[in-house]
């Protein structure tokens, strides 16, 4: 039995951060045909429900690189990985130190919140103004972060800055047990780089391994674009990426597929299943 799991932003969906509706269409067919099919994303399911609406998803999904297994119907987390109180206060003196604006991701009662002091770039506000006013997510601007996340899981840091700024931060976090530390060019904003920390037992690879509890499979196919990719193609049997993905992918890929402005997942998936 075969599992399919995909990447979002810049694979699944199209440059206008969209599934088309060909991609809609092809795999809710596939899905009631009995392909088993769900989603490893960076995101959080604020917006991955929303994105997904027209997919008739029957697994849980992997969510913000798996530090989150989400129930889509059931509008529940089925698992935390939290960083430890000790990690995450070392975090914040970082940031504290570096006068570093950081959105801290916790979980409260079922409930997503984000924790923030006052945006300094324009990309900051932005992937805010995109987000905010969501259903499952809350953004909440605070003078104190150690005060605000005291009575939540803290699952996630995210800083968005130069590049520069982004490897010194980097460098620092690194150095705290129990993280992992990533960052990338931003695919949306130029010249901008993107950071996250979470804790290291979380990954795509593990959040799809946690799946394996729903769906028995001897053969798992994987999809993506970007480098928080890696795990989970280090994982699959077969591992697909985009035409627009980055170099590093595409040489660790069993092939090149069609780009996300071409459904190249749902074509891939329709030549597979309607041969």
């Amino acid at each position: 039995m075969e599992l399919f799991v995909t990447d979002l932003d810049g694979t699944l969906l199209n440059s206008k951060k969209e599934v088309s509706k060909y991609s809609c269409d092809t795999l809710n067919r596939l899905i009631d045909q009995g392909v088993n099919f769900t989603v490893a994303t960076a995101r959080t399911p604020a917006t991955v429900v929303e994105l997904l609406e027209g997919i008739n998803l029957k697994l849980p999904v992997a969510l913000m690189n798996g530090v989150l297994i989400y129930d889509v119907k059931e509008e529940r987390y089925i698992d935390i990985k939290e960083i430890s109180k000790d990690s995450v206060m070392k975090c914040l003196d970082i940031f504290e130190g570096l006068d570093k604006n950081v959105l801290v991701y916790g979980i409260k009662d079922n409930h997503l919140w984000v924790y923030y002091k006052e945006f300094k770039y324009a990309w900051e506000y932005n992937f805010y103004k995109e987000r905010a006013d969501k259903k499952l997510k809350t953004f909440l601007e605070v003078t104190d972060y150690k005060e605000a996340i005291k009575d939540s899981k803290v699952i996630n840091f995210i800083v968005f800055d130069k590049f520069e700024n982004i490897k010194k931060i980097n460098e620092e976090l690194a150095k705290i047990e129990g993280l992992t530390v990533n960052y990338y060019e931003d695919i949306y904003e130029e010249d901008c780089y993107f950071l996250e920390a979470y804790s290291n037992e979380a990954s795509k690879a593990n959040g799809i391994k946690f799946l394996e509890r729903y769906i028995e499979h001897d053969n798992l196919v994987c999809f993506g674009d970007n480098l928080n990719d890696i795990p989970m193609f280090e994982l699959a049997n077969e591992a697909y990426a985009t035409a627009n993905a980055v170099g590093e992918l595409k040489t660790m890929a069993t092939a090149v597929i069609g780009s996300c402005d071409e459904d190249g997942v749902a074509r891939f998936l329709e030549e597979r299943f309607n041969k």
